[in-house]
C-alpha cells in the first residue's frame, strides 16, 4: 500500500511526537506506542535504534543506550542476522544515532517502501535530537553548568514537581566553604573548580532521587535531605577529605563547611525554607565559634530587624535622623580638652539607636561608608563654623571603615570636602580600624601617605586588637595609635598580663613618636594608671559622655577643666 507524505496516517503519527518532551526515553516511548499503524502498512517487521552522546556539560558520564521502536512478532518472528535497513548519522556534538529496520517475514522493502524507510529514519533522528536539545535547555535552566547540581530555579521545579506537600519530612541546609579562597590559592581556580565538582559529587552520590543539592553560585550550596537522614549528611559533609588528581601531581585538601539547617515546618513553602536556612548560616558565620546552626525564630526576628534597618537607612540619610556627637579628649596632665571624636548616634522616632544595632548591618552591606562621609562632612561644617566665630576646635577625629580602601578615591574624596569646607588640616583626623586583615596593604599605605603630604593626621582605631600591631607601628606613617578598651578593662587585677602590654606598646610608640590616646576611660585607676606610664591623652566616661554639638561648644569656650 502506498503512503503518500500527506496521508492522514503519517501525519498522525507525526503529530504524535512534537509536544515539548525533553526527555529522550519518553520521546522513544511515545515513537514505539504509535508508530504501530504505519509500520503495519508499511509492512515493516522491526525498528531499532542506537544512540551515543559523549561526555558533556549536560551529561557528565555521557549517555548512550539502544531501544525497540516496533516488533511485529506474527509477521516477523525471528530477526534476521543481517539488517535489511541501517543508517548511522552523527550529531553535532559527536555523538551518532543509528536507525535499523526490517521488513515482515517473506517481503522485501519496494522501492516506495524504501523511502518511507528512510523518512523515518530521519524523523527518528531529527525529533529525538530536538528532545534531546529541549532537555538539554531545560536543564541548562535549572542547573549549575559546571557542578551540574540544581540552581535556584531547579530548586523551584524540584520542589513543585517532585516533593509536593511533602516538604515538612526534609531538612533545608544552606552550606558555605569555609576559606575555599585559599584552595584557589594555594592550587589553581581550575583545581578548585575540581574540588567544588568533587563535593557535589560525593553529595550526589549519597543523596536519593527525592533529595536535592544545588549550587547557589561561588562556594555556597544548598540541600534537601529526609530529616531522618540529616544527622548523617552533615557527619559525612561539614568536614570531608578529598584528592585531586588533575594537574602535575595529585593534591589531598580537607573541605570544611559552614551549614545552616532548618528543619522544614508544616505550612512552610520552598522560599521561606530556603530563606530560614539562608538565615541559620549568617547566624553560624557570625557566631564563629559553631560551624552548625540550626534555625531558631529569634535569628528570624533578628534578620527582619536588620532588613528594617537597611531599608530605612537612606531615608535616615536624606532627613539628617543622623546626629553627630562628640566625644571629648582630654589631657590627663592639664585635663583640658585636646580635641574630640566625632561619633554618630541615630534620632529615630524621637528615640536613639543604639550605634550597635546599626553600624555593624551597615558594615556588612558596606553602606557604612556613605554614613561615614555623612559624618565626616558634618564635622568639616562644624569645624568651619567654630572657626566662622573664633572658637578653637582643635583636632577632630572621624572613623572610616576600612571598607573605603577599597576605593581607589578615598583620598580625593577627603581632601575635596575639606577644601569644600575651607578646614585647615590641622582640624582634621581620620580613624581607621586596626584589622586582623588588612585587605590591601598597598592601599592602605598609599591612602595614610597621601593624608600625611596634605597634612592630615591618621590614627588607628581599636589598636590592639588585631594581628597586625607590630607592622601598623613599623610600617605605616600614622600619626596617633588609639589603645583599644578591651586592653584596659583588666587594669588593676592581680594576675592580668594587660598592663605589661599596654606598658611596652605605649613606649614603643613614643620611642617611634607616636602619638598614643586610651578610649573608654572609666575609672580613676585606669587614669592613674595610663598617667604612670606616660600615656596622657584619653577619652572615656570618666570625663564625658559623647556630647551634642552646642554642649560640645561649651566645653571649647569655657576653659573647661575636668
Amino acid at each position: 500500500m502506498d503512503i503518500s507524505l500527506w496521508n492522514g496516517t503519517y501525519l498522525d503519527f507525526r503529530s504524535k511526537l512534537l509536544g515539548s518532551i525533553y526527555n529522550i526515553d519518553e520521546i522513544f516511548g511515545i515513537m514505539a506506542r504509535n508508530i504501530t499503524n504505519l509500520a503495519f502498512h508499511a509492512n515493516i517487521g522491526y525498528i531499532h535504534c542506537i544512540y551515543y552522546v559523549p561526555v558533556n556539560q549536560f551529561a557528565p558520564n555521557g549517555l548512550s543506550g539502544e531501544f525497540t521502536a516496533y516488533h511485529d512478532k506474527n509477521r516477523l518472528p525471528a530477526i534476521p542476522s543481517t539488517t535489511d535497513f541501517s543508517e548511522t548519522m552523527s550529531t553535532g556534538e559527536q555523538g551518532s544515532f543509528t536507525f535499523q529496520a526490517h521488513p515482515i517475514d517473506g517481503h522485501s522493502f519496494t522501492d516506495f517502501e524504501k523511502q518511507l524507510v528512510q523518512l523515518l529514519s530521519w524523523d527518528f533522528f531529527i525529533i529525538s535530537g530536538r528532545t534531546h536539545l529541549i532537555g538539554n535547555t531545560r536543564k541548562a535552566a535549572i542547573s549549575d553548568p559546571m557542578t551540574g547540581a540544581f540552581n535556584q530555579a531547579g530548586i523551584f521545579m524540584f520542589s513543585q514537581q517532585v516533593i509536593g506537600g511533602d516538604l515538612p519530612s526534609y531538612a533545608a541546609t544552606f552550606i558555605n566553604l569555609k576559606n575555599f579562597k585559599y584552595v584557589n590559592k594555594s592550587t589553581s581556580s581550575q583545581q578548585g573548580d575540581l574540588a567544588l565538582k568533587m563535593y557535589v559529587s560525593k553529595i550526589s552520590q549519597f543523596i536519593n532521587e527525592k533529595e536535592l543539592i544545588a549550587r547557589l553560585g561561588g562556594d555556597n550550596f544548598f540541600t534537601l535531605i529526609k530529616k531522618e537522614r540529616q544527622e548523617e549528611f552533615i557527619s559525612r559533609f561539614s568536614n570531608c577529605e578529598m584528592t585531586l588528581s588533575q594537574g602535575p601531581k595529585p593534591v589531598n585538601i580537607r573541605i570544611q563547611a559552614r551549614m545552616g539547617v532548618y528543619p522544614v515546618e508544616n505550612n512552610v513553602e520552598i522560599h521561606d525554607a530556603l530563606n530560614n536556612a539562608a538565615i541559620s548560616l549568617q547566624a553560624a558565620r557570625a557566631i564563629k565559634t559553631r560551624d552548625i546552626v540550626f534555625f531558631t525564630k529569634e535569628m528570624l526576628v533578628r534578620t527582619m530587624h536588620q532588613k528594617e534597618i537597611s531599608n530605612e537607612f537612606h531615608n535616615a540619610i536624606r532627613n539628617k535622623e543622623f546626629v553627630v556627637f562628640y566625644q571629648p579628649k582630654v589631657d590627663l596632665l592639664t585635663k583640658k580638652v585636646t580635641g574630640a571624636e566625632a561619633l554618630v548616634r541615630w534620632i529615630r522616632h524621637k528615640t536613639i539607636v543604639p550605634p550597635m544595632d546599626f553600624i555593624p548591618i551597615l558594615e556588612r552591606e558596606g553602606t557604612i561608608c556613605d554614613l561615614d562621609f555623612y559624618v565626616f562632612e558634618t564635622a568639616c561644617a562644624d569645624i568651619r563654623q567654630w572657626l566662622d566665630v573664633g572658637i578653637e576646635p582643635h583636632r577632630i577625629s572621624t572613623n572610616f571603615s576600612k571598607l573605603h580602601l577599597r576605593n581607589p578615591e578615598l583620598a580625593d574624596n577627603i581632601l575635596s570636602i575639606i577644601r569644600k569646607h575651607n578646614v585647615p588640616s590641622k582640624y582634621v583626623e581620620v580613624e581607621l580600624t586596626e584589622s586582623a586583615d588588612f585587605d590591601d596593604n598597598a592601599a592602605m599605605m598609599k591612602f595614610v601617605n597621601t593624608m600625611a603630604e596634605n597634612g592630615i593626621a591618621v590614627s588607628i582605631d581599636d589598636f590592639g586588637t588585631g594581628y597586625s600591631t607590630l607592622n601598623v607601628l613599623k610600617d605605616f606613617n600614622i600619626t596617633t595609635i588609639k589603645l583599644d578598651k578591651s586592653l584596659l578593662d583588666h587594669v588593676g587585677d592581680p594576675h592580668s598580663k594587660d598592663e605589661v602590654i599596654i606598658r611596652n606598646v605605649v613606649k614603643m610608640a613614643n620611642e617611634l613618636n607616636k602619638e598614643v590616646i586610651a578610649e573608654g576611660i572609666e575609672t580613676e585607676r585606669q587614669a592613674k594608671f595610663l598617667k604612670s606610664i606616660q600615656c596622657n591623652n584619653v577619652q572615656g566616661f570618666l570625663f564625658d559622655k559623647p556630647l551634642v554639638h552646642d554642649d560640645f561648644q561649651k566645653r571649647l569656650t569655657e576653659e573647661y577643666t575636668y
